[in-house]
């Protein structure tokens, strides 16, 4: 089964007035480069498209990887020349690019949701696996679906009708899709940095998940920098 992950990293930063994804929640951990990085430790992803805004200089993505060898081919980078429109327009590149793969299925991750872990994803495609009629699988919060979340063809129709800057909750509270949730360890995965205050609690969670046990949350510890990059033209 051939599934196929969209990063989504094309936001504006609009209420934290800086480029977030350059900003670090500790020294050498830059928030763009952590939900990435487990994505990469995500075995069963066939390929990741890092949907990222026009010129963007990409320095949130470290220049050296412990994550050798085919992992390296892993990522596509997507710039989206209407990104600052909407999250859908983000969306839709994304998912156009991963159309062109022939995916089973795909899971789209936020690039500013630092405490998920690879483990977290490896078990979203599981369930899936599981239950192939299924039309998404997605986390759950509150008794709705959250992402990451991983979509069925079933969906993609869907997906490419989002407007605006929607993004694929939406869907996931539809009564027109059936989904399962799967339980997440902490309501921190959902935590996602938009401003000043968040950046600040999530550098203070990021501290205590690494002092309690080195883990802590959903992360896996993979951590790290990121491989080299595939641009797409």
């Amino acid at each position: 089964m051939r599934i196929v992950g969209i990063y989504m990293a094309a936001g504006q930063s609009r209420r934290m007035k800086v480029p977030k994804l350059s900003l670090e929640l500790a020294p050498g951990s830059r928030l763009g480069s952590i939900a990435l990085n487990e994505m990469i430790g995500c075995d069963r992803l066939d390929s990741i498209t890092v949907v990222v805004r026009e010129k963007d200089e990409l320095n949130w993505m470290p220049r050296e990887s412990p994550l050798a060898g085919a992992k390296n081919a892993k990522l596509r980078i997507l710039p989206c020349p209407r990104a600052a429109d909407g999250m859908s327009y983000s969306l839709r590149e994304g998912l156009q690019d991963a159309l062109s793969l022939n995916p089973d299925a795909i899971l789209i991750v936020l690039a500013d949701q630092p405490f998920i872990s690879s483990d977290l994803l490896d078990r979203l495609v599981a369930a899936y696996v599981a239950e192939p009629d299924l039309d998404f699988v997605a986390c759950a919060g509150e008794a709705i679906g959250k992402p990451p979340a991983l979509f069925a063809p079933s969906m993609f129709p869907g997906l490419n009708r989002l407007e605006g800057d929607m993004g694929a909750r939406k869907l996931l509270a539809s009564p027109d899709y059936r989904g399962k949730l799967v339980q997440v360890a902490s309501e921190l995965v959902f935590a996602d940095i938009d401003t000043p205050f968040d950046l600040k609690e999530a550098r203070c969670h990021w501290i205590d998940s690494r002092t309690i046990g080195g883990g802590g949350y959903e992360t896996n510890g993979v951590g790290g920098n990121a491989p080299n990059l595939q641009a797409i033209r």
